[in-house]
């Protein structure tokens, strides 16, 4: 509620930045300067992230200016501007194309509401009125939701545990090929800029914007990385928003689908190895048989739950390179994310289990792929299968 004339609100301002004032900013900088030729322990890996990404916003920073705005839509969130963007491409899309799939998309779309979620009801039946208590209501949900389910045989938890313990603490056996400077520019080059940042709030225009210098550093790290089997700390916390499940009670918690908005400079490390493993399959199956057959499982709380301790030993039994199941290993540990409602957040909160939605460890599905005589078929069950 608003009291009194409106005369002297201030006017709402915009961010404009210009791109090409980034792009052409000069890289001999003291920040930059003060990192080490060559990146070869964890602590010199931590000091270049930090540098890199100082660097960067100060950069950005420079760069921008503030103008007013025509309209408050300017103003908004960049996740529900996305959601408006989703829904009228839905409506037109269903306006077009008449079919009961597209229908259907664009009535969830319209039904679902983009407004801050109401007072929220907690588990003890007490309510959270400001966003303050709200943001702190969904971080509890999320952080009870991305926990182990209980045991179902302790003495095997406690076995694959202690072997998993035992193995990441060995030296790996062997090696990976190191990124080189053509993969990074073509994975840099794919990056949409419509992705929302993460913490450290370097978006994917920024990096498209990265000089050569810039761009050899950021290989150097992830080389670093891939030497020292180890994932920058800096790059393992999330800010978490919730998007409104369509048809269900939105004074519920648990009625939000928690999607994590992670620094776009990490996503670079594993994409090329997550996609190698598919990629050889459908090629064999194409180039052998010449079909390839796709089946994907919509399983409940399939990402939120995972077993730490069990993926890795599931690597391990798959023969994955143990450089790169150590590296995963660090990725999915001691990993932490703290709630974003509007400009407020929560408390910071550790994440027990599962892997970031968001992140190139967590697709929307568990996917098995088969080489067969028949036709390429996708099978979706409508159930969701509960573990």
């Amino acid at each position: 509620m608003r009291l009194g004339s409106l005369s002297g609100t201030a006017p709402l301002r915009k961010t404009i930045t210009s791109w090409k004032k980034v792009s052409a900013e000069e890289t001999d900088t003291p920040v930059l300067n003060n990192i080490p030729d060559d990146i070869v322990s964890t602590d010199d890996i931590d000091n270049a992230i930090g540098a890199l990404t100082s660097h960067i916003t100060t950069v950005v920073e420079n760069s921008s200016r503030k103008v007013p705005a025509k309209s408050d839509r300017k103003e908004l969130p960049r996740d529900v501007i996305e959601l408006i963007r989703d829904k009228n491409a839905a409506l037109r899309r269903a306006g077009k194309y008449p079919t009961r799939e597209n229908r259907s998309r664009a009535r969830a779309l319209q039904r679902r509401e983009l407004s801050p979620p109401p007072a929220l009801k907690r588990p003890d039946n007490s309510i959270a009125f400001d966003d303050r208590e709200k943001a702190e209501c969904l971080a509890d949900s999320i952080e009870h939701q991305c926990s182990e389910n209980p045991p179902y045989d302790a003495e095997h938890v406690r076995r694959v545990e202690e072997e998993v313990r035992h193995r990441v603490s060995l030296p790996p056996k062997d090696g990976l090929d190191p990124i080189t400077l053509d993969e990074v520019s073509k994975l840099i080059k794919g990056l949409k800029i419509r992705k929302s940042p993460g913490r450290d709030t370097i978006s994917s225009k920024a990096i498209k914007c990265f000089s050569a210098p810039l761009v050899a550093l950021l290989v150097a790290i992830f080389n670093a990385c891939i030497q020292n089997c180890y994932f920058p700390t800096a790059w393992k916390e999330a800010v978490v928003i919730g998007i409104p499940k369509p048809g269900k009670p939105r004074d519920l918690p648990a009625s939000y689908r928690p999607i994590s908005l992670l620094s776009v400079l990490d996503l670079t490390i594993l994409a090329p190895q997550q996609a190698l493993r598919l990629v050889e399959y459908i090629s064999e199956g194409f180039k052998i048989k010449r079909k390839t057959v796709a089946v994907f499982f919509d399983v409940a709380k399939a990402f939120d739950r995972v077993w730490h301790a069990g993926l890795i030993h599931k690597l391990y039994q798959l023969e994955l390179p143990d450089r790169l199941v150590i590296i995963i290993h660090h990725y999915i540990s001691n990993r932490h994310f703290s709630f974003r409602l509007d400009n407020t957040y929560s408390s910071v909160r550790p994440i027990r289990a599962g892997v970031p939605q968001g992140s190139t460890l967590s697709p929307p599905a568990v996917l098995r792929v088969r080489k067969r005589h028949s036709a390429t078929v996708i099978r979706r069950p409508t159930r969701a299968i509960r573990r």
